[in-house]
């Protein structure tokens, strides 16, 4: 059951600047939101601890979830307008990633990052950090 407007502001408050590990990476993070707001129940993905971007690509490209999620096409003008609680899959150039929520209220996006750990980022944001290619997908 979705939380209240305060109470979600509390919830997403209390994750930001909770660094990143292998053990609470942004896919941890995404399964933990998505629970908590949607009641949604990702799988568990192990992270290695020397873990790589080849790692990542080739983990979020080939696991099974993807096939339960729907990839949002842009408009004729180019624009995607994800629900509340869309995945988002980021890549620097092609392939993706790395994985954020899209909180449509906040209209931002939610994820966990070595550098920063959990953030809550405009898009024009992630752009200007090197995420150049933003993908959104809703469960089927």
């Amino acid at each position: 059951m979705m939380p209240d407007a305060p109470a979600r502001a509390a919830y997403l408050s209390s994750l930001i600047g909770r660094p990143w590990s292998p053990g609470a990476s942004c896919w941890h993070l995404a399964c933990e939101v998505e629970a908590s707001l949607w009641g949604r129940h990702l799988p568990a993905v192990e992270i290695p601890d020397a873990v790589t971007w080849r790692w990542m690509v080739d983990t979020l490209a080939a696991h099974p979830e993807r096939q339960r999620w729907r990839e949002l096409p842009p408009n004729p003008a180019g624009l995607v307008a994800p629900s509340d609680g869309a995945l988002v899959l980021m890549a620097r150039v092609t392939q993706g990633a790395h994985v954020g929520i899209w909180l449509q209220p906040e209209g931002r996006v939610m994820h966990a990052d070595a550098e920063a750990g959990v953030a809550l980022d405009a898009m024009v944001t992630l752009r200007a950090r090197g995420w150049a290619r933003l993908r959104f997908f809703e469960p089927i």
